[in-house]
């Protein structure tokens, strides 16, 4: 992609057209979900080794099944060692591939934005800033 594009967040209800044909994201969302199968997790195993990554088999398939696709579903089971902290943490390393759409000009991204931006007027930061303007507004002036 060249320049001209931007990244447009999109909800999961938004539409998609591919010339006559209109999907909502979800759709294609789960679509991409189903095909992270174990065919992609074993071939992301292989990847590993290749590259001097070796996990324990009792690690990958605790229960000896050969479940590669948990890279995508519940996870792997691993520890971390943060930069800084003293101790590991235990927890479950998990890949994710997104779906992205980008926008061919940024003035339509900041269009959509506009019009999808739900303030409501309490919200705003400016509340308090117009209060104390409105108040000093309607008390008289000392002279």
């Amino acid at each position: 992609m060249n320049g001209k594009f931007y990244l447009l967040e999109c909800g999961d209800n938004d539409v998609l057209s591919f010339g006559e044909d209109t999907y909502k994201v979800h759709k294609l969302k789960k679509a991409l979900n189903q095909s992270l199968t174990s065919d992609i997790g074993a071939k992301f195993n292989d990847s590993l080794s290749d590259n001097g990554v070796t996990i324990d088999e009792t690690i990958l398939k605790p229960t000896g099944d050969d479940d590669s696709g948990k890279w995508f579903s519940q996870g792997i089971d691993c520890e971390i060692l943060r930069l800084g902290a003293d101790r590991w943490k235990k927890g479950k390393v998990k890949l994710k591939i997104n779906l992205e759409f980008y926008i061919e000009e940024q003035s339509a991204v900041e269009t959509y934005r506009r019009n999808n931006l739900k303030l409501e007027p309490s919200d705003s930061p400016l509340t308090d800033l117009r209060q104390i303007v409105h108040q000093d507004e309607s008390q008289p002036e000392n002279q």
